[in-house]
This record gives structure tokens, sequence and C-alpha cells, in this order.
């Protein structure tokens, strides 16, 4: 938020207010007079002026920063030999000669993430990927975590679903399903959601979106709902690392580009989730 000592009111014309940051903003309000003006118009202008702080404050309180420089793996790890960039993008790659053997993460090192959104560019060929999140690293010799992933995989009903990575859940919630998992943990689908025409290639670029708040979490492809879950299992996960997969098993390429996020809080965060949610 703005305070006022960081601004100034000029009246350029007979008919026009001024609003002035000190970083260099110019804020036009036609109509209205400066409130050190006696006119009747004084209310209005406060009303409006107030409602520039508002807005100005929730921008930048909410604005998604990139994980990802596009030149190196700064602020990431990895195990070795298996991750790199490449024309501004980050690469995982395995091969015939140099599998990964468990499946392995290059996980971001910058905290823990718990209600937030994201979003990133991604393709991949060979195998599936997928990105973790809210998951915990419990093999560190192999970068192996386990929790929740938004799968990334090339046959259909798979690509953006909820897969539980070494939690013994497996496939959690597929694609075009919304889920909702009680205290006994068995997941029902409660709703069809998405669009069963929408065609999703891996090695096209697509861009993956995750919006996690509370036990409700939304994953996106291309703007399009592919999985909703309300997650009350007895071993549900509220917050841990975020990773990008390299999977075993065949050779395999992976990509991500424009990673960016943000934490969610509170009503700003509620009102995130229910705006992704797909309306029924």
């Amino acid at each position: 938020m703005i305070a006022f000592s960081d601004m100034g009111c000029v009246t350029d014309e007979k008919n026009a207010a001024f609003i002035r940051l000190n970083s260099g903003i110019r804020i036009c309000l036609v109509g209205l007079f400066c409130p050190q003006s006696k006119n009747i118009m004084h209310k209005i202008y406060g009303f409006f002026f107030g409602l520039i702080l508002v807005s100005f404050g929730t921008v930048s309180a909410q604005e998604l920063r990139d994980l990802f420089n596009g030149k190196n793996l700064d602020g990431w790890a990895g195990k070795a030999g298996f991750w790199s960039v490449q024309d501004g993008a980050i690469v995982g790659e395995t091969t015939k000669e140099n599998p990964a053997k468990p499946n392995t993460f290059l996980v971001w090192q910058d905290g823990k993430v718990s209600d937030f959104e994201l979003t990133c560019k991604v393709r991949f060929k060979g195998n599936n990927s997928g990105v973790q999140y809210r998951s915990e690293l419990f093999d560190a010799e192999n970068y192996a975590l386990k929790g929740y992933q938004a799968d990334l995989h090339p046959k259909p009903e798979y690509f953006g679903m909820m897969y539980g990575e070494k939690t013994g859940r497996g496939v959690i919630a597929q694609r075009f399903q919304r889920v909702e998992a009680g205290p006994k943990g068995k997941p029902v689908v409660v709703a069809a959601i998405g669009d069963r025409e929408q065609k999703l290639v891996d090695w096209d670029w697509n861009e993956l979106r995750i919006v996690a708040v509370g036990n409700q979490m939304v994953h996106q492809v291309n703007g399009v709902n592919t999985m909703e879950l309300t997650d009350s299992h007895p071993e549900n996960f509220a917050n841990g690392v975020l990773g990008l997969q390299l999977h075993a098993g065949p050779p395999m390429r992976v990509e991500f580009k424009d990673i960016q996020y943000r934490p969610l809080s509170g009503k700003k965060g509620v009102a995130v989730l229910d705006a992704a949610r797909e309306k029924k």
C-alpha cells in the first residue's frame, strides 16, 4: 500500500486533478478537483482516490515472480548429470547410458510452498514428467520427492492429473475429474470438468497452472481445467518443497520455462481459487 506521504496533488487545469507519485507515475482524474479544493467534488475525488490506493496495493501484493532466471540453475538443486539450461529453458534429460533411478527432481531452494499459484510453460517427450509441490525430500542423494504432483503424461486421460508421488495413493484425480477425498481417504468423482475436445501434445509448449489453497487444488493446461481436488485424506500435504520431475524408465527429455509463482493467503487466496474452479 502506498502511503499518503508518497504522493503530491496539483491542479494543472481547471477541471483536472493529478496524483503524482514519487516514482514519477502521474494519474489524472478528469473533472475532479484536488482535495485542497472547497469544491463539492472533493468527496467524489476522495472516493476515487481510495479506490486507486486499494487497487494499486492489491496489484503490488499479488505479483507473480520468476523462479527461473533463464540463464542458469541458480536457486535450484538436482542430481548432477541430468539438468542444464538451454535456449532459455530448464532442460532435464536421461539417456540409455544415463538413466534416472529412481524418479529424480530439480528442487527449488527458496523455501516451502503452501497456498500458492504457479504457472510455467513445459514440453516433454519419451516419458512423463510433472511439477511436484507441497512435497517432502525423502531421498536427498537422488533428489526424490514425496507428495502432490501435477502430472504431465502423454496419455490424454492423465495429462494434468493429480498423482500422489511415493504416497501409496497413486492416481488421485484423473484429467476431466472433480474429486473429493474424505477423511477415510477414498477419492470420489463428484463432477466432470474440462474439455474433452481439447487436444494436448506432449512436445508442444503447453502452459501449466496450479492453484492450491487449503485442501483444495486446481490444475489447468492452456487455460482449461484438467483436475480439481478437495483432499481431506489424513495424509494430505499442507506445505512442502517444489520440484520438476525427470522420470525413471525410457530415455526422456523435459523442458520448463517462464516459471512464475506467488504465495496466496486469506480472502485473496480464496478468491483466486474460486475464480480458477470451473463453474458447474
